[in-house]
């Protein structure tokens, strides 16, 4: 038996992103949010559940960040250890105007009605550093990847820290009954050993920082290279790096011969 855990934003998902750095006032490209995370001790990858098109889209711009946080559902999808809950909602100068901004750019550049938003924030300071908006569509062969995968009689699980509603409308389009959202490193990891106590040989799928300890879990670790900003640590450990998402059908074949 076999398990597949594939990560979603870069993964099966072109991302684009929008990142805000607030103090400098720049937005930064070919970075991506978890890489950011562990460049500081204490900082939180804070994401909101909810769809942003009606949260973040219609909060008046004029008010605090920290204060809109209490007001919807978020969770920390990714962290850099140690960190404190209660600075999430401590900074005093960010406004909604600067988790907007990434998102209006996305809105303008694609056509699409799935989008996510999120803060990095300093928890130990109770700053926001950075703003995130991010958007995605599937890559062109994943559709079919997932339809040979189930044909050799793969289970197949999509892992992301992306909110429920995202994974639902990607779930529902690829025909797949197994998604963990919100789903920050360690939890990604707790799936891998659960499938492999259920006898599941398993394989995850990923391009993040925060699918290395699940990658380290896995019996097999793949990184994909077609989003083309892979993290290092992602690429250290991984058993296969691929171009193309198609490649995981080969490298499943390959595993049943073997058998």
């Amino acid at each position: 038996m076999i398990a597949i855990v594939f990560d979603n934003a870069g993964t099966i998902t072109k991302i684009h992103r929008a990142i805000k750095d607030v103090k400098k006032g720049e937005f930064i490209c070919n970075k991506q949010s978890v890489d950011l995370v562990d460049e500081k001790k204490g900082r939180a990858l804070v994401i909101i559940k909810d769809d942003p098109l009606k949260t973040v889209d219609r909060e008046n711009p004029n008010n605090l960040i920290s204060n809109f946080l209490r007001k919807v559902n978020i969770g920390v999808s990714y962290c850099n250890k140690p960190i404190k809950l209660s600075g999430i909602f401590e900074d005093k100068k960010t406004r909604v105007r600067e988790l907007q901004e990434p998102l209006n750019i996305l809105k303008s550049k694609c056509s699409t009605n799935l989008f996510g938003s999120a803060v990095i924030i300093d928890t130990l300071k109770g700053e926001v550093d950075y703003t995130v908006a991010t958007s995605g569509c599937l890559f062109p062969e994943v559709e079919e990847t997932f339809k040979r995968l189930k044909e050799l009689g793969v289970k197949i699980y999509i892992a992301s820290g992306d909110r429920k509603g995202f994974l639902e409308e990607l779930a529902k389009k690829l025909r797949v009954d197994n998604i963990v959202p919100e789903a920050h490193q360690e939890k990604k990891k707790e799936l891998i050993r659960r499938l492999k106590e259920e006898g599941y040989f398993t394989i995850m799928v990923g391009d993040g920082a925060n699918d290395v300890p699940a990658m380290l879990e896995s019996d097999l670790a793949i990184v994909t290279l077609q989003n083309k900003h892979p993290s290092e640590k992602a690429l250290e450990v991984a058993d296969y790096k691929i171009k193309n998402i198609k490649e995981v059908i080969d490298i499943v074949k390959k595993y049943i011969n073997q058998k």
